[in-house]
């Protein structure tokens, strides 16, 4: 079984980088995984800026303090 996958992902690979079949236009990968690693990155950046600037705005003091 590991031998067909070998062989299967072996032709798969040397068919998407054969030069006559790159010139489709689309590379080895195709466009849409590298949309989505693209939206998953967009994501993940979002979610650490949410959380700075929610740790952020914790900080801030609620009630105003008189010296």
């Amino acid at each position: 079984m590991f031998l067909k996958l070998a062989v299967s992902v072996s032709e798969k690979l040397r068919t998407l980088t054969d030069p006559a079949t790159r010139d489709k236009g689309e590379g080895p990968v195709p466009h849409v995984v590298m949309i989505f690693i693209m939206a998953t990155g967009a994501v993940v950046v979002g979610t650490i800026i949410y959380g700075v600037a929610k740790g952020w705005a914790n900080k801030v003091p609620t009630t105003a303090t008189l010296p």
